[in-house]
Parts: structure tokens; C-alpha cells; sequence
């Protein structure tokens, strides 16, 4: 999530002058669609772990039990807390370990389906 969350910040604030390295590295963009395919993959076992086919709640808007990809992301994201970065400096891509913080993040349904939209487009390359 560390990876994802720099990489959507950069991502959404590369036009700007404030930060001393805002263009996205290709190192970087290839270690966010890899993070993203695993989070893809995670949200698929977590719902085939979790779920089951007399689940109402995820199961019952699908066709035939299928359950999109990102569907089952969104789930995970909304079901699990993760650790999400905060940065305390005002340059966020200058990594200085020092001045990262790390929290526990509940997401509501809605920023899950959000992040996992994202995360999807980005594992399938289509989020450049």
C-alpha cells in the first residue's frame, strides 16, 4: 500500500513545480502495477477465503456468483484495515524515514470501491 499511495500521489500532483522530484521514475511505475497485481490477487484469495456463495451481501448482484475482479478488491479494502503512510514533510518525494508515519486506515465502502477502481486500472496497465 506504501508503493500504491506514492505512486497515486505522484501520479495526481505530477504537473507541479512545489516538489524536487515529481516526474514518476520508470522503476517506480513498474513497482506499482506489480503492488497493484498483488493486491488484486490478495482481494481475490481474501473473498474466496472469506466469502462464500451464500454470501448476500457481495454475492447477490452477480450473475451466477461471478464477482468482478475489482468488486472483490473493494471488499478486501473495506473488510481489512491496512497501513496507510503519512508523510510529515512538505516535499512528500523526498523519502526520509525518519519523517514517515504509518497508521492503521479503515476504509468506508465507497473510498474502497474508489482505491480499488484504481488499483484494478493500474494492475491492468491502463492507469499511466
Amino acid at each position: 500500500m506504501w508503493i500504491l499511495s506514492r505512486y497515486f500521489e505522484k501520479y495526481n500532483r505530477r504537473q507541479t513545480d512545489e516538489w524536487s522530484n515529481p516526474e514518476i521514475t520508470g522503476e517506480e511505475r513498474v513497482a506499482a502495477r506489480l503492488a497493484a497485481t498483488c493486491c488484486v490477487t490478495l482481494g481475490k484469495a481474501h473473498c474466496a477465503a472469506i466469502h462464500t456463495e451464500g454470501d448476500l451481501l457481495l454475492m447477490s448482484l452477480y450473475e451466477r456468483g461471478t464477482v468482478p475482479e475489482e468488486r472483490q478488491l473493494a471488499q478486501m479494502l473495506y473488510e481489512v484495515p491496512h497501513h496507510a503512510r503519512v508523510t510529515k514533510t512538505n516535499d512528500p518525494t523526498v523519502v526520509d524515514p525518519s519523517m514517515e508515519v504509518f497508521a492503521l486506515k479503515q476504509l468506508t465502502l465507497p473510498q474502497a470501491e474508489e482505491l480499488a477502481k484504481s488499483i484494478k486500472l493500474l494492475a491492468d496497465g491502463k492507469y499511466q
